[in-house]
């Protein structure tokens, strides 16, 4: 893929254009590499995971995509496409050594539960990743230090539960003082 956009770029949010035969638009979303190109990657946990080795071509390819209409006239470009999402063969965080945090902000909706339990069970299960926090209270619990250490089986049935075990606040929040509690 040839894009037009360079991590330097002012005008990071701009659509990268694809070019070639069945050239498209590829509405893109900056990548972390973009920021840190020398960001050293580490093979994925899941290649070892027995759950996941038996599927052929598991891993997303960097260079997949979905397109956002199917049908286009044969002789229009390609239209809009986007980043495949899934698991990528190689990832960019040793699962020893990751931090990883969930917070809830904002209103209540449905199933806020059991999106904190997959969040979990998938980085505890999946990828080897046993340090994980909830923030209690929403965005203002990073600086008073509400945390509550969370494991497949604190989160084990909190899906049968309405709201979110994590609490929530609206607003509000001083993001420099959230950078200062993370760099803590």
């Amino acid at each position: 893929m040839d894009s037009s956009n360079s991590a330097s770029s002012p005008d990071m949010q701009k659509p990268k254009i694809v070019t070639g035969p069945g050239g498209y638009v590829l509405e893109d979303v900056p990548h972390l590499s973009d920021y840190i190109p020398d960001l050293p990657t580490y093979p994925n946990p899941l290649q070892d995971n027995p759950a996941y080795s038996v599927v052929k071509q598991y891993f997303v390819h960097v260079d997949d995509t979905v397109p956002q209409k199917i049908v286009v006239h044969k002789d229009g470009p390609r239209g809009v496409h986007f980043r495949r999402a899934g698991p990528r063969q190689r990832v960019y965080f040793d699962s020893d050594e990751v931090h990883a945090c969930i917070v809830t902000c904002g209103g209540l909706c449905p199933g806020l539960n059991t999106v904190i339990r997959e969040i979990v069970c998938g980085l505890y299960h999946m990828y080897g990743v046993k340090k994980v926090l909830g923030i209690d209270g929403g965005c203002k619990g990073f600086y008073v230090k509400n945390t509550v250490h969370l494991d497949p089986k604190v989160v084990n049935d909190i899906h049968k539960r309405g709201g979110t075990i994590l609490g929530t606040s609206r607003g509000g929040h001083d993001t420099s003082k959230i950078v200062d509690s993370i760099q803590d």
